[in-house]
């Protein structure tokens, strides 16, 4: 699996889309995703909050 997008990048991105700025023209801007960017705004405004989600998987238990 890929890591997920620096916190750092996540809020520049959010922030540039703010200003009122295009998605397409931020994807370009930073690198990344027309839709990755447009997802981060969609929850930032539902959610209050630019964080990744956490991920799935199963916690093994050490014996």
């Amino acid at each position: 699996m890929t890591k997920s997008y620096s916190n750092n990048l996540r809020k520049r991105g959010i922030e540039y889309l703010d200003e009122e700025n295009g998605y397409i023209k931020a994807s370009q801007l930073f690198k990344i995703n027309v839709s990755a960017i447009g997802r981060w705004h969609k929850e930032c405004r539902q959610e209050g909050s630019y964080f990744p989600k956490r991920r799935g998987g199963s916690e093994k238990r050490l014996t």
